[in-house]
């Protein structure tokens, strides 16, 4: 059977605690919070040191697991079996990365052509495979996203296959009308789209 490390990063937000301890605590995996510097720390979590933010926390979580797998899990989510994350661990093998949402968005679009990407909320893969791509890019700007975007690109340039797991996890931010982001989180979100899209036009060799 594979082993997987739960990893999540979290910041402050303690009200998710009992549903997402609840789902951890039922699933047949260790698990590691990473606290996010949150005010006042979390209990009983790693800490990253200089390491900050989702990226950075994330592959704090990644270099600290000692098992099979990694699955990079958000703090708000409330599962609905306790046996949710058997269906990621059933699609979880060298060269593959699971999640729970498989996108073809504009989002994730770069001149106009789908880059297909799991959305970060809910992502896993081998230990091996996410370290040898490098884990997440900490060098994108904080809360401006694109991470998941960057990180399943350089998978399937690895040669390796992204695939949709249906898992019984309902994800709170989905639940919620988009909130209008902040003029600041929409700049540094640019910048990370950027960052991304050269990424990208330079791999494939775009000018």
């Amino acid at each position: 059977m594979t082993t997987i490390t739960i990893v999540t990063a979290w910041k402050n937000n303690r009200h998710f605690e009992r549903d997402y301890f609840q789902a951890v605590n039922a699933a047949n995996a260790e698990h590691i919070v990473v606290d996010d510097h949150s005010s006042p720390p979390l209990p009983n979590a790693l800490n990253p040191g200089e390491r900050n933010g989702f990226s950075g926390c994330n592959n704090a979580g990644l270099d600290a697991a000692r098992t099979d797998a990694v699955l990079f899990l958000n703090s708000d989510i409330v599962v609905t079996d306790r046996d949710w994350i058997e269906p990621i661990r059933d699609l979880l093998e060298p060269g593959v990365f699971v999640g729970a949402q498989l996108r073809y968005d504009p989002h994730g679009s770069v001149d106009g052509v789908p880059m297909p990407y799991i959305d970060g909320w809910c992502l896993a893969g081998m230990t091996a495979d996410l370290r040898e791509i490098g884990g997440f890019d900490e060098e994108l700007v904080e809360h401006g996203y694109y991470a998941d975007n960057d990180i399943s690109f350089r998978a399937r340039l690895a040669g390796f296959t992204l695939k949709e797991a249906r898992v019984p996890i309902i994800h709170l931010r989905d639940t919620k009308p988009p909130a209008v982001p902040s003029p600041h989180v929409q700049a540094i979100t640019l910048e990370n789209k950027a960052r991304f899209e050269a990424r990208v036009r330079e791999a494939l060799g775009v000018a």
